[in-house]
């Protein structure tokens, strides 16, 4: 099968910690959250489908601003993972490959996607994320019990690529809730390959992130 990529946008949360405010449409510039992530894929050749996967109530609006036949809607979940794979069993069959992304990381840059293409074509799995800086400790009501440390620590970011029929099928073996799509393929002790992701791929989950948003897009 020749090396064909979809990517799936995930955009469904209820945005609890942002205050209530629907991270949908968090308008940046005059447009939604999801527009902006949209068009950042839309812009890289190698991406031949996209599947925005939102809350059924904004189709409407998506179709509105999004005019690209490249772009699919997909109903958004219950949680996070159905919201996901409802994104991957709407990709066409000759999609070989997908990278999953959070519709909330909106500066995401082209450099980063091109280098998980390039690892893509030799592993199963690649995501992105940036070394670890900090001081690392693990506290318990309040209190530091230790200092860990922070060698091959990584802060993981999205988006993160699969073969396509390898992620569907860890998605229908792995019950269990994960934090990223990675987890499955760990929990099947398949290999997961990193590569840079960069410090300006924030996830707009705070409100403080969202004033940082609006500086970022100015």
């Amino acid at each position: 099968m020749a090396f064909k990529v979809g990517a799936v946008i995930v955009c469904a949360g209820k945005g609890k910690r942002l205050k209530g405010i629907d991270k949908a449409i968090l308008f940046l510039k005059g447009k939604p959250l999801f527009f902006h992530v949209v068009k950042l894929f839309l812009g890289l050749k190698e991406i031949k489908e996209i599947v925005l996967v939102i809350r059924k109530n904004h189709f409407s609006l998506a179709k509105r601003i999004i005019k690209n036949k490249k772009v699919k809607l997909a109903k958004g979940g219950t949680r996070r993972r159905d919201s996901v794979y409802n994104g991957l069993t709407s990709l066409s069959k000759d999609i070989s490959h997908v990278l999953i992304h959070d519709g909330a990381r909106p500066f995401l840059s082209k450099e980063v996607v091109k280098n998980i293409l390039k690892e893509l074509k030799k592993y199963p799995a690649v995501i992105c994320g940036i070394a670890a800086k900090d001081t690392l400790k693990r506290v318990n009501k309040g209190l530091v019990k230790e200092t860990l440390s922070r060698d091959d620590v990584y802060y993981i970011q999205t988006p993160q690529g699969f073969r396509k029929d390898d992620i569907l099928k860890a998605y229908r073996k792995v019950k269990q809730d994960v934090t990223d799509d990675a987890q499955l393929f760990e929990r099947m002790g398949k290999k997961v390959k990193i590569v840079e992701g960069s410090s300006l791929n924030i996830k707009i989950t705070y409100p403080e992130d969202v004033v940082l948003a609006k500086k970022f897009i100015g």
